[in-house]
């Protein structure tokens, strides 16, 4: 009975001591801007939560690519609402959703400004759309407990104006 009381205690001192020595996972969370190129340049920012105990990614992103300085008018510009699902693979993030988009679009060629500001003086009609579409992105990075920079692989499959670009982030949260 001795010997069967000393294997209890000494068993429940090694699960105790074992279970104390596991750090336990936690809710990680990040704010993530960042600035690449698309079809034109672009900006994004985006904010992801993954759940305690999952490898699981919950994000969302904001993006806009256009022509900045435009030597036509009006200038093209996409901007895009995305919420995506994916999965974290030790620093790589793969995620996909659905997003809204809406932008501008150059149609028909209309005249040619005598005296243009900038640019080459043409005009053509301005077509604005809206549409959804399909984000994906791929996430490279490297954190510290609060801080991280990172490299992002994205695009959008739609009707309207679909794209694949590479961004450039930092980011801020509880990423360890």
């Amino acid at each position: 009975m001795k010997t069967y009381l000393l294997g209890l205690i000494y068993s429940l001192t090694f699960i105790v001591s074992y279970a104390q020595a596991q750090s336990p996972s936690s809710t990680r969370f990040w704010v993530s801007p960042g600035i690449g190129k698309a079809t034109y340049p672009s900006m994004m920012i985006a904010m992801a939560i993954e759940p305690a105990n999952t490898k699981t990614i919950l994000s969302g992103r904001f993006s806009v690519n256009g022509e900045w300085i435009m030597h036509d008018t009006p200038g093209i510009r996409t901007a895009e609402w995305g919420l995506l699902y994916g999965r974290r693979l030790n620093n790589i993030l793969v995620s996909a959703g659905v997003s809204y988009l809406s932008g501008a679009a150059r149609g028909n060629y209309l005249y040619t400004d005598p005296n243009p500001y900038l640019g080459t003086g043409k005009v053509y009609e301005k077509i604005n759309y809206q549409t959804i579409g399909i984000p994906m992105e791929v996430r490279y990075i490297a954190a510290l407990k609060h801080v991280g920079i990172g490299l992002t692989a994205f695009g959008n499959v739609n009707t309207k104006r679909s794209f694949i670009g590479l961004n450039v982030s930092l980011y801020a949260g509880k990423m360890k």
